[in-house]
């Protein structure tokens, strides 16, 4: 077993508490559901196909099988009850099949698959009872091939797969209890034990494909958020920040939306790591990233950490003044924190500056960038602790 890592992300922390009942927290299990569901209906309609050709091919080897044999008229009326049950699972079946390829709600194919299991279990219970019944030759192992399908589906969760291998399991007993004769009673209570075991092995090695499902999920997970995140922040790095960059302004042009970008730049953070440690520096630029984090709020705005002490924010769909406004609004936000900063030169706290631009037409993503970088020395060159723009600033 790989080790448990050592971030301080959900992932991370979802595997140092474990998960021994197979659930997540609600955000976690929501965003495991959705991992979960991609290709589905792919895998779901390949499962349904075999079991329809399963089906199916024993309902033909039953109609040959017994219409040679003899039946009183008392027995007509369940025989007549095992070809319902059997035409009923192809139905059935087949609405799975076809809920899977349309593909329907993953919500719809989940009800059919619980329903698929639940004819098909119960249906090839009957038919070994009629066949005991009736004294017409054929093969229980089926049945223990059709518990392992119950606890191999993809859409339902580990649990409905064990409801309903219970379900089968009281199925066959409930046969038994009925049976009219002790030989064919004692058949079914030997079949139902079979089948117990089978759940019991199927069923472990079901718990433990789930659990290895859920782990290697978390682990993805986890070095997926390292790979696109700053470790001491957070916030995206450079890396993520230039990949939303590009798409950013290609959305923005596609729908006619403006774009700005800021860089924030942390003022003498050299001069504050030579004199109260670079720990400390840590913890400065941590408190920053929250200052610039909690300037946004739509779905389409980023915050990265771009480089040592620089970030960088985009913000979609805003106008000029809006972002203007809101990098003069980072400078106090900062300020306002009050960390000193004895070896500053611009004040006793640490302050913070800014330079943005707007997207213009001919801007390539290093344009823009290096129009938001030339502000972002302006701020420097004229004081610190202050927002430059660009003279024109575009809508």
């Amino acid at each position: 077993m790989p080790s448990l890592p050592a971030s301080s992300t959900r992932y991370a922390q979802q595997l140092r508490e474990g998960f021994r009942w197979l659930r997540f927290g609600p955000e976690l299990e929501a965003e495991y559901s959705a991992y979960s569901s991609s290709n589905e209906h792919r895998r779901v309609a390949w499962f349904s196909a075999l079991c329809l050709l399963v089906w199916g091919g024993y309902a033909l080897v039953d109609l040959w099988r017994l219409d040679a044999v003899g039946f009183q008229a008392g027995q007509q009326a369940l025989l007549t009850w095992l070809h319902m049950v059997r035409l009923g699972g192809a139905v059935v079946i087949a609405l799975a099949l076809i809920g899977a390829l349309w593909p329907a709600p993953l919500r719809v194919v989940q009800v059919l698959m619980i329903a698929s299991g639940a004819v098909v279990s119960c249906g090839a219970a009957f038919a070994v009872y009629v066949y005991k019944l009736f004294g017409v030759p054929h093969e229980t192992a089926i049945l223990v091939a059709i518990m392992l399908g119950l606890l191999s589906p993809f859409a339902i969760s580990l649990w409905v797969q064990l409801a309903l291998a219970a379900l089968y399991l009281a199925c066959v007993l409930g046969l038994a209890w009925i049976a009219p004769l002790p030989a064919v009673r004692l058949a079914m209570l030997q079949l139902g034990f079979q089948l117990a075991l089978s759940a019991l092995v199927f069923g472990t090695g079901a718990y433990w494909r789930e659990h290895q499902r859920r782990e290697q999920f978390l682990y993805r997970g986890d070095a997926h958020w390292l790979a696109m995140r700053d470790a001491l922040t957070g916030l995206y790095n450079r890396r993520m920040f230039n990949h939303h960059l590009s798409l950013l302004m290609a959305q923005a042009r596609r729908e006619g939306q403006p774009l700005a970008l800021l860089l924030l730049d942390v003022d003498h953070f050299k001069n504050y790591n030579d004199t109260y440690g670079h720990q400390q520096g840590d913890a400065v630029l941590q408190q920053v990233a929250q200052v610039v984090l909690a300037s946004i709020g739509r779905p389409l705005d980023l915050v990265a950490r771009v480089g040592g002490e620089e970030f960088a924010v985009l913000l979609y769909g805003s106008g000029a003044d809006h972002a203007q406004a809101l990098g003069q609004s980072l400078v106090m936000g900062v300020r306002q924190r009050a960390l000193p900063h004895v070896a500053s030169g611009v004040a006793q706290v640490v302050t913070v500056s800014v330079g943005g631009a707007m997207l213009a037409p001919q801007d390539e993503a290093r344009t823009l960038y290096a129009r938001a970088d030339r502000m972002l020395y302006e701020a420097k060159s004229g004081g610190r602790n202050r927002c430059c723009w660009e003279e024109t600033l575009q809508a």
